[in-house]
């Protein structure tokens, strides 16, 4: 009898507990240094450095090598990095280093960060200081997390002079079966891209609620520039 109220106490425990913690509230960003007024929501993200410091390194090695095993496995050349830009089905293949800024890039040109609209170029150098997977048991019986956190620093393009710099922890907690499969696949890159998201908060100088307004303004955009297309440009 113990036995089985211990087993029902663990269950209600692991479907209870992604209630208590909400993904969307375990993402942070801190602003370090303020970024000009004149540069908020006036840029575009050019060139990204990504370091790794000694703190991710083991981890982030292992994810490496399974990035590496799924190029293997899709029948793709060994990376190159004078490549020309991978297509975002080939991301999770890519090393970490090439792999981020084109998330990065992606994510901010969704916020209306693109040369077209204008504003300053901006480099960012980017300090992974941890990244962690959840642990399956952990997350089963209680709760486990996924974790991408780090500093970004904008610099200038012309004179690599910093300009500002943030910080940016995603945090994603999972617990239970539920909790689980509601995870999926491609952890790194779902990391990535919301690391990227918060970063775009503050080089827009936006909040969350802010998202859908801009990614329709971009949407828009779009179709206007398709329409305007003539008859088989596109082809």
């Amino acid at each position: 009898m113990k036995k089985v109220l211990l087993a029902a106490s663990l269950a209600a425990v692991a479907i209870t507990v992604p209630a208590a913690f909400d993904p969307a509230a375990a993402k942070q960003r801190t602003v370090i240094e303020q970024l000009p007024a004149e540069i908020v929501d006036k840029n575009y993200v050019g060139d990204v450095e990504v370091i790794v410091a000694d703190t991710a390194s083991k981890k982030m090695g292992d994810l490496e090598i399974k990035a590496g095993a799924k190029r293997t496995e899709a029948g793709l050349a060994a990376f190159d990095p004078a490549s020309t830009a991978p297509s975002r089905d080939q991301y999770a293949t890519l090393p970490f280093a090439a792999m981020m800024p084109n998330v990065m890039r992606d994510v901010t040109r969704k916020w209306g960060l693109t040369p077209e609209r204008g504003g300053k170029a901006v480099n960012l150098r980017i300090t992974i200081e941890n990244i962690k997977t959840a642990n399956a048991g952990m997350a089963l019986l209680l709760s486990s997390a996924d974790e991408l956190s780090g500093e970004v620093v904008v610099l200038d393009p012309v004179s690599q002079q910093q300009i500002g710099s943030f910080y940016v922890q995603v945090l994603n907690n999972h617990g239970g079966l539920a909790g689980l499969a509601m995870r999926g696949g491609g952890v790194r890159e779902k990391l990535a891209e919301e690391f990227a998201l918060e970063s775009s908060r503050i080089l827009t100088g936006s909040t969350k609620k802010d998202w859908k307004k801009r990614l329709k303004a971009t949407e828009q955009a779009g179709g206007d520039k398709a329409a305007a297309m003539p008859t088989g440009a596109g082809a």
